[in-house]
């Protein structure tokens, strides 16, 4: 976001540098032009013709040629260069407006989820969101551990299950501890990773996909091994 906001200054910046040249070329062709004017008809015949030397007077119409030719080549090349850098100007000012809605969108999903992990707190009495946190990072490093992506499936199955409403709560962790549900959870393996016993990646994966909104499937159930569903990660099967 910084990147383009920087990105947003510079295109202003070269656009009012644009602008500005524009502006000077435009007075200092309109100051040439009046004077021009005030010489009146007899002026440029005297400047075109005042000369004995035919060459000189020739040379004198090349040279208002070349005055006006020039003038009017490079008021058309500032005119480009200002459209061009107020279309770049507008082109990162909507780059900006939509990274903002974005980054707007991760902060509503934040805090739907802090609300969730509140609410659960309060219904149950327990552990506080780190502690709850933790307890979730250790259930899925039990489901799999081997890798981020093999962790990400696990908890977006989890987050699946929560949309869904169909898997006994509303929240991770009570999907996580519904009965029946995860092994890892019901036979106690999830313990030993309690405490932050876990890879990193298993962490970053958990939020990436309860804070971040990444999901690596749609589906809602898995069984360890390779034929149980349609999508294999991680040593576990997912339909």
């Amino acid at each position: 976001m910084n990147a383009t906001n920087q990105e947003l200054a510079d295109k202003t910046a070269d656009y009012l540098q644009a602008k500005s040249q524009l502006k000077a070329k435009k007075q200092a062709m309109g100051q040439r032009m009046r004077a021009m004017y005030m010489m009146g008809n007899d002026g440029y015949v005297q400047f075109l013709f005042g000369s004995d030397n035919i060459g000189e007077t020739f040379s004198n119409l090349d040279n208002m040629r070349s005055v006006v030719r020039a003038d009017t080549d490079m008021l058309t090349s500032y005119v480009e260069t200002a459209e061009r850098a107020k279309a770049d100007q507008k082109a990162v000012e909507t780059k900006r407006r939509q990274l903002a809605a974005q980054q707007n969108e991760l902060n509503n999903k934040l805090k739907e989820e802090q609300k969730k992990l509140q609410e659960y707190a309060a219904n149950h009495q327990t552990q506080n969101p780190g502690d709850q946190l933790d307890f979730i990072c250790a259930v899925v490093a039990a489901e799999c551990n081997s890798s981020y992506e093999g962790s990400l499936a696990v908890i977006s199955c989890v987050m699946n299950r929560v949309d869904s409403g169909r898997w006994g709560g509303k929240d991770a962790v009570s999907v996580l501890k519904a009965p029946g549900q995860f092994a890892a959870y019901l036979d106690g393996p999830y313990k030993r990773y309690l405490g932050g016993k876990y890879p990193d990646y298993v962490k970053k994966a958990v939020v990436d996909c309860m804070v971040g909104g990444v999901r690596s499937h749609p589906y809602q159930s898995f069984r360890s091994g390779s034929t149980y569903g349609v999508w294999n990660c991680g040593g576990n099967s997912y339909r």
